[in-house]
């Protein structure tokens, strides 16, 4: 009877020892990784099909396919505006999570962020109504996020000459994190890494 509790015992570690440990997540990664859950199911989502080929239906527009779309001239259906509003609402959970990681942002970061989220969205909700064409939506998708692209590139930028950000001497032997938790960029081993906005 002890040797089948041996085995037990036995079967019952190994399992332990396979499962796999998750790297506990700071809460910016864990925000950004369900902002990228969301969009992700907003793409997928068979509900949006019949307007799929005519937006981008991420958060942003896609530069692969905007020419495509920038020359779409006809406006939404009446059908297609039902379907342009709930993908507007869906769209507008995935900012809100997106907003909830401005916090953990350097404060240039998330107010660039933060404008080029609230024109977007405002965009959203004209188009919602109609009043564009598939064509000018692209368009202007398009200016806002060249708006602000600069800009947040600039914060980040600045961000990274902090000189708490700044990396240490070729010299030191170990490198040490930046003492700000909320900045994008930091050690990895002894590497610089910045995360992407």
């Amino acid at each position: 009877m002890t040797r089948l509790h041996f085995l037990a015992g036995l079967l019952f570690l190994s399992g332990c020892a396979s499962s796999p440990v998750e790297q506990a997540r700071t809460p910016w990664e864990e925000l950004k990784q369900q902002t990228r859950l969301c969009l992700s199911d907003v793409r997928s989502d068979r509900e949006f099909s019949s307007i799929a080929d005519k937006v981008t239906l991420g958060g942003t527009y896609d530069p692969d396919v905007y020419f495509e779309l920038a020359g779409i001239k006809d406006r939404p259906t009446a059908e297609e505006k039902i379907v342009i509003r709930k993908w507007v609402a869906r769209l507008k959970a995935c900012y809100k999570i997106k907003a909830e990681s401005y916090a953990y942002e350097p404060a240039g970061v998330a107010k660039w962020a933060a404008m080029t989220d609230d024109e977007q969205l405002s965009l959203l909700s004209e188009f919602s109504r109609g009043d564009l064409s598939y064509g000018r939506f692209a368009v202007k998708r398009l200016e806002i996020d060249m708006k602000y692209r600069g800009e947040i590139t600039r914060a980040v930028s600045a961000d990274y000459k902090r000189p708490e950000n700044q990396p240490q001497k070729k010299d030191s032997a170990i490198p040490k994190a930046p003492s700000d938790s909320s900045s994008t960029c930091g050690w990895e081993g002894k590497q610089w890494v910045c995360r992407s906005l």
